[in-house]
């Protein structure tokens, strides 16, 4: 009875310690725990830095054990530097002058200028130690990762495929691969077989993305961007695509493994969108997925940003009316209705745009729904 009680403890002890350690180990969650664990290591607010830390990692939904760890900076070893550049930063920013680190005069004038000067270059060398020790996290974290390292072969296999087009259209590519979010979530999906459509495919990017593991899959697409569609063509040479101008409301839809609609939907109705929306669905084979983008409604300013920066993409280009996006729950009916699998994903962008993207599937042959 013992030995069951203290095998269940360790159980459950460990399961415990591996949900802390990985918790918010994403890139940017692990640089946050960082700069938030140096930049209280600084604060002088002795006894309480540990505290403190932990509370703000608890707050911000960041790692506790890196943001602890990170506050050993002020350590015994280290504490006789960061004091003196701290106390040094200080007098200059309410000087002016760079002068050496002296004891203070022992009265109270001068117990005054060295404890503000020690406070407040503590809180700028903080910010600065954590800034460069974040961003060095954030880079490392980012190169090692499975899910970037083959974002990054995708996006290179794109920009390879875009080598010969003019400039401006290769530059466009390269950057919107940079920015754009969207292009790491479906280089970390399983994006299957058969073929694939892109409906409103610009210059066909996410098509790129599709084709990296097979390279003789169709591919097809369709964009009211003449311009994009030619520079389209010239990348896809030698790939069995076919990406042509056309308007994704009467686009006649193969039978397809794959179906994405990233920037279109907002250039419609809501009975349009919808109508679309059901016609992806019944086009899928078994086991193929749906995967289209919208303006996630929920995320107040961010929400707002996102449609102010669609109306003005809208006036730039002339579309003569205002971007239309609908609610996550009538966009999930209808796929509900379809039968489909629904996974909804919101994500934030690059840009400040607030997502959602849903990665949609039709059930296999034969296969039980839960």
């Amino acid at each position: 009875m013992v030995q069951r009680a203290i095998n269940r403890f360790l159980t459950r002890a460990r399961s415990l310690a591996a949900d802390l350690l990985h918790e918010g180990l994403a890139p940017g969650r692990a640089a946050g725990a960082v700069f938030v664990g140096i930049f209280i290591a600084q604060v002088p607010i002795y006894g309480f830095q540990a505290v403190t830390a932990l509370a703000l990692a608890t707050y911000f939904g960041l790692n506790k054990p890196l943001t602890l760890a990170a506050t050993f900076i002020n350590n015994p070893l280290f504490q006789p530097f960061l004091i003196t550049a701290s106390v040094v930063i200080g007098h200059f920013l309410l000087t002016g002058e760079v002068r050496p680190f002296v004891l203070p005069e022992l009265s109270a004038k001068g117990l005054k200028e060295g404890f503000s000067a020690w406070v407040l270059g503590s809180v700028v060398l903080g910010a600065i130690l954590g800034g460069v020790a974040s961003f060095f996290t954030y880079f490392i974290l980012y190169w090692k990762q499975p899910a970037a390292r083959a974002g990054r072969e995708r996006a290179r296999f794109v920009n390879q495929m875009f080598a010969r087009c003019p400039g401006a259209d290769r530059g466009f590519v390269r950057w919107k691969l940079r920015l754009d979010r969207i292009f790491g979530i479906l280089a970390a999906e399983n994006l299957g077989c058969g073929t694939a459509v892109d409906l409103g495919c610009g210059y066909g990017i996410a098509l790129g993305i599709a084709a990296f593991e097979k390279r003789d899959r169709r591919l097809v697409g369709c964009d009211l961007d003449r311009n994009r569609i030619a520079c389209a063509n010239q990348a896809f040479a030698g790939l069995n695509a076919d990406v042509r101008d056309g308007d994704v409301r009467n686009f006649d839809l193969p039978r397809a493994g794959l179906i994405l609609i990233l920037d279109v939907l907002q250039y419609l109705t809501a009975e349009q969108q919808l109508a679309l929306v059901a016609r992806c669905c019944d086009a899928l084979e078994p086991g193929g997925k749906f995967i289209f983008r919208v303006h996630d409604r929920e995320r107040g300013i961010l929400s707002r940003l996102s449609m102010a920066f669609d109306r003005v993409i809208f006036l730039v280009g002339r579309a003569n009316q205002k971007p239309l996006m609908l609610s996550a729950s009538e966009y999930r009916k209808v796929l509900i209705s379809a039968g489909m699998q629904v996974e909804e994903r919101r994500f934030r962008n690059r840009l400040p745009l607030a997502h959602l993207v849903f990665i949609t599937k039709r059930p296999a042959l034969g296969a039980i729904e839960p």
